[in-house]
């Protein structure tokens, strides 16, 4: 009983849940190289960089099928990592299964573990681009029926159910086949559309954009200059149709198939158009109807097919690793460097800045980070890490920044030089990706004067404790911070002041040196203002000054008077 009312609590949050809440964005609104590929071996994908993002491209977009039983999470994250890095965009198109001569028609049951799959992937960009099934207006793709209303009430779910599980998915319709006519097979696209509405008045409103299926046909063999449903521009049609059901959305173009027909394959067809027209149609479609504003994403039919179903669609060559020359036509085709958003977010393990530092020293600080979105921290690809300082105080010098996938783990280095003005002073370390901003940290530092050290300790067991150059080095743990000559010591005290390139409260190992004795050292917090130690007393048994105790100096001792032996031990 208490499952079936969470179930019911879930589903009203779901159903109620406003569509202005959704965080998705339209490409179109950003650099976008709205150029791509339908690929249905994820093995091409590799090859897929080389003609999307040519002349200049950059991301761009790559249509790929899920059957309902190929829902693998290490083996879809692993395919959207390669993508992240190849830097290639994902349509992802669900699908059911075939079963005899169709494809299944879904269950509303499997909805939710669709919705838990796709939702556990980390994908490469901001926006979750998913295409709702494939020609419902085709009996063989539902199930050997024709049913505009389920398919309505599907849709509809689905996009509630994904919204519900992140803002990020864009949800588009299935791509419908505007040539169709209604004999029994299949069904007029202007008939199931307006059945859908019907069934579904708010239908429309839940989608971000619109999936078109723009054949130049007939035959997939027409020309680009045409216009009407069956031609390139059927979208055009097509959203023509939908502000004559009262759809008042405008909504971006994914035209995820496309595409002429070829006499190549694995038998010649003399009668069909050669790859080389092919191209041809290409250039003219990118130059004058592929160039619309609204269109966000074109994926033609198909980067490779291998049999006799579509090798005739196939940009590569049947048998070959080599590709027709339709495919060098869209690889040079001008393309721009797209820029989609994609999630910033980094854990750092340590504060980048301590809340006290001192005036006019110079730090190294190292911490620790890991990559908690969808970018690839990448230096070549335009990553900085910046300083954000109002008052133009501070100085900075990053070491170069590591290569980091999302959840890798590494170090950030940088080295800061604080002002001489004592003060508080309001900071920030800012990550920046092209003009994406990311705060890594955000703190204010008091910077304050440089703090005393001193010192107490003996020289042997003299009655004085006086002496000239002495040193005094300062370790943050083997690292040399700071090193002060030429000090001298007076009734066994050192006073030193002007402590600089510490952190007050840290903890550091200091090391006094006076000539032929041995040295001491202490390892203990420094406080801000005034530091207090006392060290074992110092042996004289460094004669050669080298640091330690050895047969050396036992030689070195030979030089020496007796009486000066003498006032290294006890003194005057």
């Amino acid at each position: 009983m208490k499952r079936v009312l969470s179930l019911f609590l879930l589903n009203l949050i779901v159903w109620f849940t406003p569509a202005s809440a959704y965080a998705i964005y339209d490409p179109t609104t950003v650099a976008n190289n709205k150029y791509g590929i339908l690929v249905v071996d994820t093995n091409d994908i590799p090859e897929l960089p080389a003609l999307l993002n040519s002349t200049g491209g950059d991301w761009g977009y790559v249509t790929l099928v899920i059957p309902g039983g190929d829902r693998d999470h290490n083996k879809w994250q692993k395919i959207f990592d390669q993508l992240r890095r190849l830097h290639l965009i994902p349509i992802l198109r669900l699908a059911t299964h075939v079963q005899g001569s169709s494809w299944m028609k879904p269950s509303e049951s499997d909805i939710r573990e669709w919705v838990q799959f796709l939702s556990g992937l980390n994908w490469p960009i901001e926006n979750r681009y998913i295409v709702i099934f494939n020609e419902p207006n085709h009996a063989k793709e539902w199930g050997n029926t024709i049913d505009p209303e389920g398919y309505a009430k599907i849709l509809v779910t689905f996009a509630k159910e994904l919204k519900a599980s992140s803002e990020d998915f864009f949800i588009l319709p299935a791509g419908l086949d505007a040539s169709a006519a209604s004999d029994g097979q299949s069904l007029d696209e202007v008939e199931f559309l307006t059945r859908m509405k019907q069934a579904e008045p708010s239908v429309f409103e839940f989608l971000d954009g619109w999936t078109s299926h723009a054949y130049p046909n007939p035959g997939f063999s027409g020309s680009p200059a045409a216009s009407g449903r069956r031609s390139l521009r059927a979208y055009q049609w097509e959203l023509g149709i939908l502000r004559s059901l009262g759809v008042t959305k405008n909504f971006p173009v994914f035209i995820t198939e496309t595409g002429w027909l070829h006499s190549q394959g694995k038998f010649t067809n003399p009668k069909l158009l050669s790859p080389e027209s092919v191209g041809e149609n290409i250039r003219y479609a990118a130059s004058s109807v592929w160039n619309d504003p609204i269109i966000a994403a074109v994926t033609p039919f198909i980067f490779n097919y291998q049999d006799t179903l579509f090798d005739h669609f196939s940009w590569r060559q049947f048998g070959s690793d080599s590709y027709y020359p339709h495919y060098y036509t869209y690889q040079s085709i001008p393309k721009i460097k797209g820029m989609p958003r994609q999630k910033q977010s980094y854990q750092t393990d340590d504060s980048f800045f301590p809340k006290t530092l001192i005036t006019d020293s110079t730090y190294t600080f190292s911490v620790s980070i890991t990559n908690a979105g969808q970018g690839i921290l990448d230096p070549r690809d335009g990553y900085t890490l910046q300083l954000r300082d109002k008052t133009t105080s501070f100085s900075v010098i990053v070491d170069p920044l590591p290569f980091l996938e999302p959840g890798e783990k590494s170090i950030i280095r940088f080295h800061l030089q604080t002002p001489k003005k004592l003060g508080l002073y309001p900071l920030a370390m800012v990550l920046m990706h092209n003009t994406q901003e990311t705060t890594l940290a955000e703190q204010s530092i008091n910077i304050v004067s440089p703090p005393t050290l001193d010192v107490h300790t003996q020289l042997g067991w003299r009655t004085t404790s006086d002496a000239n150059d002495v040193q005094i080095l300062i370790y943050d743990n083997d690292m040399l911070l700071q090193k002060i000559p030429q000090l001298k010591m007076k009734m066994g005290q050192v006073l030193v002041g002007d402590l600089t390139n510490i952190i007050p409260g840290n903890e550091y190992r200091i090391v006094l040196l006076v000539p032929q004795y041995l040295p001491r050292q202490y390892i203990g917090v420094l406080g801000g203002t005034l530091t207090s130690i006392t060290l074992k007393r110092l042996l004289p048994f460094d004669i050669n000054e080298d640091g330690a105790f050895t047969i050396a100096d036992l030689v070195a001792l030979i030089g020496f008077s007796p009486k000066s032996i003498f006032s290294l031990f006890f003194g005057p």
